[in-house]
């Protein structure tokens, strides 16, 4: 296995996009620490922050689809680095808002709704980008980026504690926006050749339409993105908000750093459990994986302390991380190169697109039920989520087939600090 880390290790291509993934999830992660700790610090309160990290959510959603047909149309690794240029400067701005005082809801959420817009020509692009650097060793790339994603999501959440500790939040949100700005630098030197796009194409709705057929036409795909659907707006939604409110004022924004550095440590474990391991059915080792991440909700409703969130946050790391790297695969090694931008569009919209409105509504939720029923009622739907997923034959069967990638128009790749290409 060592073999095949240096192997994927040694191409500069697949380098510059893991270094530009490591940096952009650390950045990720901290983020909403940041956020949640200099809105908190402001007078905001739960609804507020909901409103302002589910903003970011809605572009996205929205533009997700045209992000794809203009990943599978045009060069995706230039849309990745508009992308990543509009986030480095949008959060930059509201860096400079923080330190001159106190930016106003209004301007916030229009700033992270421009993040969010960048985000949707940002994603669909990168499943694509990853199957042509590392063609056959799929699960070995996307393994390997999820652990290195994972170190940063443990490491950098140590780092915010310290900053917040020293200096306050408002920098943890500098720190996310200069990870976007070293990921564009890094995406830049990525070359990719080979055989060219044709020069006429159909129009954009046929393009969707061609997109929906190969998405629709998998009943595995559809299966699990309805599952995530219901997660993303009764589990993840309001976990999401929850999670940063409930625990840092019951344990502190840099105690809260560190019960999130635990998740990453988690998600690490999974992420190399998942490089070592080739299960014949993905799915369903991975659905039964993320059963862990129930204890998650459960015990921040119980109301356990520090050592036994930090404990639970790990276990649902490693599940989130394991299952994260068997679905991208199998989503990659099932479906064909030249729509897999659009495929990946209608995966990120179908799985996140309730996301959003589940953190908005997480305030008059709590409002309604409490929070203690809120996050037990998402470790329950989370339970009954992964025994479905287990139950259908479609998920539960599919196969490993990393070996037979539906390779049609794959290009040639080559890497090097040249612009040009992909």
């Amino acid at each position: 296995m060592q073999a095949s880390y240096q192997v994927l290790l040694r191409d500069a291509g697949f380098r510059c996009c893991f270094a530009a993934r490591v940096l952009s999830r650390g950045g990720d992660v901290v983020f909403p620490i940041g956020l949640t700790g200099a809105m908190l610090a402001n007078g905001y309160g739960t609804t507020q922050v909901g409103i302002v990290l589910g903003s970011s959510m809605v572009p996205a959603v929205l533009l997700m689809l045209m992000g794809g047909v203009l990943s599978d149309r045009f060069p995706v690794r230039r849309l990745m680095i508009s992308a990543d240029t509009v986030r480095f400067l949008a959060e930059g701005v509201l860096v400079l808002l923080f330190f001159c005082g106190q930016p106003s809801l209004a301007v916030m959420t229009l700033l992270t709704l421009v993040c969010g817009a960048a985000q949707a020509f940002f994603q669909p692009g990168l499943a694509t980008l990853i199957r042509h650097l590392v063609p056959g060793r799929l699960r070995e790339g996307n393994a390997l980026i999820r652990t290195g994603e994972s170190v940063m999501t443990f490491a950098s959440p140590a780092v915010a504690a310290v900053i917040i500790v020293l200096t306050g939040p408002v920098l943890v949100i500098a720190l996310d926006a200069v990870t976007f700005g070293l990921s564009a630098l890094l995406l830049s030197r990525i070359r990719i050749t080979g055989r060219a796009r044709p020069e006429t194409r159909p129009g954009v709705w046929k393009e969707l339409a061609h997109g929906w057929q190969e998405f629709s036409s998998r009943p595995w795909l559809c299966s699990v993105i309805v599952v995530f659907a219901l997660f993303g707006l009764l589990v993840f939604g309001p976990f999401d908000v929850l999670k940063a409110v409930v625990l840092t004022r019951r344990f502190g924004a840099s105690a809260y750093a560190l019960v999130v550095a635990a998740q990453g440590l988690g998600s690490l474990a999974g992420g190399l459990l998942a490089l070592h391991s080739d299960p014949g059915r993905p799915l369903r080792t991975g659905a039964a994986m993320l059963l862990s991440f129930a204890t998650v909700p459960a015990v921040i409703a119980l109301g356990a302390p520090f050592w036994l969130v930090a404990a639970a946050m790990l276990l649902g790391g490693i599940g989130l991380a394991f299952w994260s790297v068997m679905w991208s695969t199998a989503v990659q090694t099932h479906s064909p190169v030249e729509a897999m931008s659009r495929i990946s569009a209608y995966d990120v919209v179908g799985s996140t697109g309730f996301t959003p409105i589940g953190r908005a509504l997480s305030g008059p939720a709590v409002a309604l039920a409490g929070t203690t029923a809120v996050l037990l009622g998402g470790a329950v739907l989370t339970v009954a989520g992964c025994l479905v997923l287990l139950a259908l034959p479609a998920v539960a069967r599919l196969r490993s087939t990393e070996n037979q990638v539906p390779n049609r128009t794959l290009r040639k790749t080559v890497s090097s600090s040249d612009g040009r290409g992909l």
